[in-house]
Protein backbone atom coordinates (compact mmCIF):
# COMPACT_ATOMS: atom_id res chain seq x y z
CA UNK A 1 0.00 0.00 0.00
CA UNK A 2 1.34 3.27 -1.06
CA UNK A 3 1.54 6.55 0.78
CA UNK A 4 -1.29 7.84 -1.45
CA UNK A 5 -3.93 5.59 -0.59
CA UNK A 6 -2.76 4.93 3.39
CA UNK A 7 -3.67 9.20 2.90
CA UNK A 8 -7.38 8.03 1.56
CA UNK A 9 -7.56 5.57 4.01
CA UNK A 10 -7.04 7.68 7.26
CA UNK A 11 -9.34 10.41 5.67
CA UNK A 12 -12.23 8.00 5.84
CA UNK A 13 -11.26 6.96 9.44
CA UNK A 14 -13.17 8.27 12.74
CA UNK A 15 -13.69 7.51 16.08
CA UNK A 16 -16.71 6.06 18.02
CA UNK A 17 -16.80 6.62 21.82
CA UNK A 18 -17.85 3.97 24.14
CA UNK A 19 -18.50 5.30 27.50
CA UNK A 20 -17.06 3.40 30.21
CA UNK A 21 -19.62 4.40 33.46
CA UNK A 22 -19.13 4.38 36.64
CA UNK A 23 -21.74 1.69 38.40
CA UNK A 24 -22.60 3.05 41.98
CA UNK A 25 -25.74 1.46 42.47
CA UNK A 26 -28.99 0.09 40.23
CA UNK A 27 -30.24 3.75 39.74
CA UNK A 28 -27.39 5.64 39.65
CA UNK A 29 -24.56 4.98 36.98
CA UNK A 30 -22.57 8.01 35.32
CA UNK A 31 -19.94 8.09 32.51
CA UNK A 32 -16.70 7.76 34.00
CA UNK A 33 -14.81 8.20 30.82
CA UNK A 34 -14.66 6.69 26.88
CA UNK A 35 -12.73 4.31 25.07
CA UNK A 36 -11.88 5.61 21.45
CA UNK A 37 -12.93 3.11 18.63
CA UNK A 38 -11.35 3.32 15.37
CA UNK A 39 -13.80 2.96 12.55
CA UNK A 40 -14.32 3.28 9.11
CA UNK A 41 -16.41 5.31 6.93
CA UNK A 42 -16.55 2.41 4.51
CA UNK A 43 -18.86 -0.23 6.41
CA UNK A 44 -18.14 1.48 10.06
CA UNK A 45 -16.56 -1.05 11.51
CA UNK A 46 -12.83 -1.35 12.71
CA UNK A 47 -10.55 -1.45 9.73
CA UNK A 48 -9.03 -4.42 10.61
CA UNK A 49 -6.85 -4.82 6.83
CA UNK A 50 -6.23 -1.16 6.57
CA UNK A 51 -5.15 -1.04 10.37
CA UNK A 52 -2.90 -3.56 9.80
CA UNK A 53 -0.95 -2.48 6.56
CA UNK A 54 -0.43 1.04 8.48
CA UNK A 55 1.40 -0.62 11.61
CA UNK A 56 3.72 -2.68 9.56
CA UNK A 57 6.09 0.53 8.17
CA UNK A 58 7.07 3.51 10.33
CA UNK A 59 5.67 6.05 7.08
CA UNK A 60 1.86 4.02 7.63
CA UNK A 61 2.12 4.39 11.60
CA UNK A 62 3.25 7.77 11.44
CA UNK A 63 0.36 8.49 9.39
CA UNK A 64 -2.00 7.19 11.10
CA UNK A 65 -0.82 8.64 14.84
CA UNK A 66 -1.07 11.95 13.13
CA UNK A 67 -4.67 11.19 12.86
CA UNK A 68 -4.82 10.04 16.41
CA UNK A 69 -3.09 13.12 17.12
CA UNK A 70 -5.30 15.28 15.56
CA UNK A 71 -8.36 13.68 16.59
CA UNK A 72 -7.56 13.20 20.58
CA UNK A 73 -6.32 16.82 20.79
CA UNK A 74 -10.13 17.84 19.49
CA UNK A 75 -12.04 15.36 21.66
CA UNK A 76 -9.64 16.46 24.79
CA UNK A 77 -9.92 20.30 23.96
CA UNK A 78 -13.80 19.45 23.63
CA UNK A 79 -14.40 17.27 27.07
CA UNK A 80 -11.24 18.20 29.13
CA UNK A 81 -12.82 16.79 32.46
CA UNK A 82 -13.07 13.56 30.36
CA UNK A 83 -10.81 10.38 29.93
CA UNK A 84 -10.26 9.07 26.58
CA UNK A 85 -8.68 5.24 26.57
CA UNK A 86 -6.78 4.75 23.35
CA UNK A 87 -5.92 1.14 21.89
CA UNK A 88 -2.19 0.79 21.53
CA UNK A 89 -1.05 -2.61 19.27
CA UNK A 90 2.62 -3.42 20.47
CA UNK A 91 3.54 -3.50 17.20
CA UNK A 92 3.22 0.44 16.36
CA UNK A 93 5.79 0.18 19.91
CA UNK A 94 8.75 -0.34 17.31
CA UNK A 95 8.19 2.71 16.18
CA UNK A 96 9.36 6.24 16.75
CA UNK A 97 6.45 7.72 15.36
CA UNK A 98 4.35 6.05 18.39
CA UNK A 99 6.76 7.30 20.66
CA UNK A 100 6.53 10.94 19.08
CA UNK A 101 3.00 10.48 19.77
CA UNK A 102 3.36 9.93 23.49
CA UNK A 103 5.56 13.07 23.74
CA UNK A 104 3.64 15.16 21.89
CA UNK A 105 0.06 14.03 23.74
CA UNK A 106 1.64 13.87 27.05
CA UNK A 107 0.37 17.62 27.33
CA UNK A 108 -3.30 15.44 27.67
CA UNK A 109 -1.93 12.82 29.78
CA UNK A 110 -4.26 13.46 32.67
CA UNK A 111 -7.14 12.75 30.02
CA UNK A 112 -5.23 9.85 28.13
CA UNK A 113 -5.60 6.23 29.18
CA UNK A 114 -3.16 3.66 26.93
CA UNK A 115 -4.77 0.61 26.58
CA UNK A 116 -2.38 -2.41 25.64
CA UNK A 117 -3.88 -4.59 23.13
CA UNK A 118 -3.39 -8.33 23.54
CA UNK A 119 -1.79 -8.98 20.14
CA UNK A 120 1.93 -9.80 19.38
CA UNK A 121 4.72 -8.14 17.87
CA UNK A 122 4.79 -9.74 13.94
CA UNK A 123 8.00 -8.10 12.86
CA UNK A 124 10.94 -8.97 16.21
CA UNK A 125 13.22 -7.08 16.80
CA UNK A 126 15.83 -8.29 19.60
CA UNK A 127 16.25 -5.15 20.73
CA UNK A 128 12.52 -4.59 21.73
CA UNK A 129 11.21 -5.26 25.11
CA UNK A 130 7.64 -5.01 26.00
CA UNK A 131 8.64 -4.19 29.83
CA UNK A 132 10.47 -1.31 29.02
CA UNK A 133 8.23 -0.05 26.65
CA UNK A 134 5.70 0.03 29.45
CA UNK A 135 7.97 1.25 31.55
CA UNK A 136 8.74 3.94 29.22
CA UNK A 137 5.43 4.68 28.29
CA UNK A 138 4.46 5.01 32.17
CA UNK A 139 7.50 7.49 32.34
CA UNK A 140 5.56 10.03 30.28
CA UNK A 141 2.72 9.89 33.08
CA UNK A 142 0.23 7.85 31.13
CA UNK A 143 -2.19 5.93 32.91
CA UNK A 144 -1.80 2.23 31.53
CA UNK A 145 -4.24 -0.17 30.96
CA UNK A 146 -3.80 -3.84 29.94
CA UNK A 147 -6.92 -5.13 27.46
CA UNK A 148 -8.81 -7.75 27.42
CA UNK A 149 -6.83 -9.70 29.98
CA UNK A 150 -5.98 -13.59 30.04
CA UNK A 151 -6.37 -13.20 26.07
CA UNK A 152 -2.83 -13.43 23.93
CA UNK A 153 0.06 -11.98 25.52
CA UNK A 154 -2.37 -10.32 28.22
CA UNK A 155 -1.41 -12.71 30.33
CA UNK A 156 -0.89 -12.82 34.73
CA UNK A 157 2.64 -13.00 34.21
CA UNK A 158 2.73 -10.10 31.96
CA UNK A 159 0.65 -8.46 34.45
CA UNK A 160 3.15 -9.42 37.57
CA UNK A 161 6.22 -8.10 35.66
CA UNK A 162 5.19 -5.01 34.56
CA UNK A 163 2.91 -4.31 38.55
CA UNK A 164 5.51 -0.97 39.22
CA UNK A 165 3.70 0.51 35.77
CA UNK A 166 0.23 -0.84 35.00
CA UNK A 167 -2.36 0.77 36.64
CA UNK A 168 -5.75 -1.35 35.15
CA UNK A 169 -7.18 -4.24 34.31
CA UNK A 170 -10.00 -4.53 31.56
CA UNK A 171 -11.74 -8.12 31.39
CA UNK A 172 -14.54 -9.10 28.58
CA UNK A 173 -17.53 -10.86 28.54
CA UNK A 174 -17.90 -11.38 25.30
CA UNK A 175 -15.36 -14.80 24.18
CA UNK A 176 -17.19 -16.65 27.13
CA UNK A 177 -20.90 -15.67 25.33
CA UNK A 178 -21.26 -18.84 22.81
CA UNK A 179 -19.23 -20.99 25.33
CA UNK A 180 -20.03 -20.58 28.77
CA UNK A 181 -21.05 -17.75 30.71
CA UNK A 182 -20.81 -19.12 34.08
CA UNK A 183 -16.71 -19.82 33.21
CA UNK A 184 -16.42 -16.29 32.31
CA UNK A 185 -17.78 -15.12 35.44
CA UNK A 186 -15.42 -17.29 37.59
CA UNK A 187 -12.55 -16.02 35.47
CA UNK A 188 -13.81 -12.62 36.33
CA UNK A 189 -13.56 -13.38 40.35
CA UNK A 190 -10.15 -14.43 39.75
CA UNK A 191 -9.28 -11.07 38.46
CA UNK A 192 -10.95 -9.28 40.52
CA UNK A 193 -9.05 -10.77 43.45
CA UNK A 194 -5.82 -9.74 41.88
CA UNK A 195 -7.07 -6.20 41.25
CA UNK A 196 -8.07 -5.81 44.39
CA UNK A 197 -4.93 -7.32 46.25
CA UNK A 198 -2.80 -4.76 44.00
CA UNK A 199 -4.92 -1.98 43.49
CA UNK A 200 -5.43 -1.73 39.83
CA UNK A 201 -9.09 -0.73 38.73
CA UNK A 202 -10.73 -3.34 36.97
CA UNK A 203 -12.91 -2.37 33.79
CA UNK A 204 -15.68 -5.20 32.72
CA UNK A 205 -16.66 -5.12 28.73
CA UNK A 206 -19.85 -7.15 27.14
CA UNK A 207 -22.01 -5.43 29.32
CA UNK A 208 -25.26 -5.97 26.91
CA UNK A 209 -27.83 -5.87 29.55
CA UNK A 210 -29.31 -4.99 32.98
CA UNK A 211 -28.79 -8.70 34.34
CA UNK A 212 -25.20 -8.99 33.65
CA UNK A 213 -24.96 -5.15 35.17
CA UNK A 214 -26.28 -6.44 38.36
CA UNK A 215 -24.68 -9.85 38.51
CA UNK A 216 -21.04 -7.60 38.28
CA UNK A 217 -22.56 -5.00 40.82
CA UNK A 218 -23.34 -7.60 43.45
CA UNK A 219 -19.53 -9.01 42.67
CA UNK A 220 -17.96 -5.35 43.76
CA UNK A 221 -17.15 -4.54 39.98
CA UNK A 222 -18.14 -0.65 39.21
CA UNK A 223 -16.69 0.24 36.37
CA UNK A 224 -18.23 -1.57 33.16
CA UNK A 225 -18.30 -1.46 29.47
CA UNK A 226 -21.07 -2.31 26.91
CA UNK A 227 -24.06 -2.26 24.80
CA UNK A 228 -26.31 -1.96 27.10
CA UNK A 229 -25.61 1.82 27.65
CA UNK A 230 -23.90 2.47 24.20
CA UNK A 231 -22.51 0.86 21.00
CA UNK A 232 -20.62 4.56 20.64
CA UNK A 233 -20.81 7.75 19.70
CA UNK A 234 -19.69 10.69 17.72
CA UNK A 235 -18.42 13.61 19.67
Amino acid sequence: MGNETTWENTDRLYLLCQPIMQVKSLSQQEVNGYEVLLRSEKNNRFPQQEFSTMIQTESGNQQLMRWYAKELRRLCKKKPEIRFSVNIHPQQLLWQSTWSFFETMAVYKAQLQIELTEHPVRIQQESFDLSVAIAKIKAYGYVIAVDDIGCGQNTLSLVFANLASVDCLKFSLLPFIQLDEEIGFRFLACWLKVAQKYQLELIVEGIENREKMVQLLEMGVHLQQGYLWSKGERL
